[in-house]
């Protein structure tokens, strides 16, 4: 079997009753590095196969495969801001109709995996106010993931994108990822506008997973890009939206 074949089924390989010696085998080749990077997979493919799988027997594995993992993300030169929405309707669905992960969980994949791979990144987690959260490179991304959505509350239930950017954007941070359901307080409110929350020459990603019918800014203008969903394609677009801005190949 592939590398994907195998990275779904290891629910059905329990529920078949495959014996730990062919377990081990399938575990070392979810592991080893050249596979993970053939297989170019992301790092939330491996959090999806964790969860899905009964066994504790994968558990090692599939923490190995995700950090390895990692050198599929794109490059990013420079510091990054990362904003995941810890609100209370992100923590209800799944974030796609293919999957049962809650989009604050998937979020939290992509920041998690991000700051764990370049010690670049400051990931915050917001709803009415902000928090902190320090990932220590070379870490199990699956347990800091774990730790991240566990603080999901800790700083209130609604959703303050401007605020939350104000509070927390540095002179040193070259880019900004918001990952929201997008249902923020609106520019009337007085301190709802996102779009001037970021210096025009800063690009602003907003990556909506809940499908709301109105983007929280002026996507579509210059450095301000929205995505709906988050997939492994939509990531990749990162880079080559900002070679295009510095008019660089590929681009």
């Amino acid at each position: 079997m592939g590398y994907m074949a195998l990275l779904r089924n290891l629910k059905g390989f329990d529920e078949a009753g495959v014996p730990d010696h062919v377990a081990e085998r399938v575990a070392a080749k979810l592991a080893d590095p050249d596979e993970v990077a053939r297989s170019r997979q992301f790092p939330y493919r491996f959090l999806a196969a964790y969860e899905q799988a009964p066994s504790l027997r994968w558990g090692h594995a599939l923490d190995a495969a995700l950090r390895h993992s990692l050198a599929n993300l794109p490059a990013l030169p420079g510091r990054s801001l990362i904003l995941v929405d810890t609100s209370a309707s992100m923590s209800s669905g799944g974030f796609s109709k293919r999957s049962t992960m809650s989009p604050v969980k998937a979020a939290a994949v992509f920041g998690v995996a991000l700051a764990a791979k370049t010690g670049k990144v400051d990931l915050h987690g917001f709803a009415d106010g902000v928090f902190r959260h320090t990932v220590a490179r070379g870490g199990s991304v699956i347990r800091e993931v774990d730790a991240f959505v566990k603080r999901v509350g800790e700083v209130g239930h609604g959703t303050r994108i401007a605020d939350s950017i104000r509070a927390t954007l540095r002179k040193d941070h070259v880019r900004v990822f918001v990952f929201s359901d997008m249902q923020t307080f609106a520019p009337a409110y007085g301190t709802g506008d996102v779009t001037n929350a970021v210096p025009r020459d800063v690009p602003l990603y907003g990556f909506n997973l809940g499908g709301y019918v109105r983007t929280a800014f002026d996507a579509g203008t210059r450095n301000r890009y929205e995505f709906g969903g988050l997939t492994d394609a939509t990531f990749r677009m990162v880079p080559l939206l900002e070679a295009g801005q510095r008019a660089e190949w590929p681009f």
